[in-house]
Parts: C-alpha cells; structure tokens; sequence
C-alpha cells in the first residue's frame, strides 16, 4: 500500500475510537493504561488523568510515552490498530487548558479550565506523537 493509504487507514482507525492504551516509565518499571481521548485536527491527542495516577506521576518524571489505537472488538485476525511514540504534556496555564477543552469533550466530568486546576483532582494532558505506525494489509510481514 502507500503511504497516502497507510496515513488514511491509521486515521480513521483513530477518528473511529475513543481509547488508546498509554505506556509510561520513570525510570525501570514500564507502566500501561486504558485512556480515553480526543483528538485535533493536527492529531495531538487530549486526555484526563487524576493527579495521583501511576501515569500521571510517570509523565510528570519522563514525558516519552508510547501508546496504541486499536478496535478490540475486532474478529482474531481482522483487526488492525496505531502504535505510536510521542511526548505527553500536563497543560497549566489557563490558554493551554481553554484551547485544549476546544477538542476535548466527555460527559464524566465537568469540564471547565478551573476544573483542572488547583485541589481538584483531575488534569487534563496532551500528548504530541512524534511516530505513527499502522499494519499494512497487503505486506506479509507485521
């Protein structure tokens, strides 16, 4: 396939879900969770995490991350799913997190920028990928 079908395949394999499945490290311990996101039109992703996750904690230590996209209700064999890497960011500042709420959406918490702020226990994070990786259907290898 080309890279133009690649490229489509791996966003509409994000546009058609709605959790990834972060992996994060400090240092020796890798650490993985179940996330749910949005996502921009540049295909920065957004998401919550409370301030005392193990994930939260690990990318306040090391911002390199590596997640995956993928449809798991897809039958063995026919599935297909994103890897990536890229750098996760907490969003402080009032801009960061005003803009960021543009993309954002979820019906579990209130989501207004003093929500991510101050002793409330969530924040809201954005990840920049850096490399997207998706199976090509026609190759004979992964």
């Amino acid at each position: 396939m080309t890279q133009e079908e690649l490229n489509k395949i791996a966003r509409n394999i994000i546009k058609n879900n709605i959790y990834l499945t972060l992996a994060t490290t400090s240092d020796k311990t890798p650490w993985s969770s179940p996330l749910f996101y949005c996502v921009d039109k540049n295909y920065d992703f957004y998401f919550i995490s409370q301030v005392d996750c193990i994930h939260t904690q690990n990318i306040l230590v090391n911002p390199r991350v590596a997640f995956s996209v993928f449809d798991s209700h897809a039958p063995e064999g026919k599935g297909n799913g994103v890897q990536a890497s890229g750098k996760a960011f907490l969003l402080e500042e009032r801009r960061e997190i005003v803009e960021a709420l543009k993309h954002y959406h979820t019906t579990f918490i209130e989501c207004q920028p003093e929500d991510f702020t101050g002793s409330k226990p969530y924040r809201l994070f954005k990840l920049i990928p850096d490399k997207f990786y998706v199976l090509d259907p026609e190759a004979n290898i992964d």
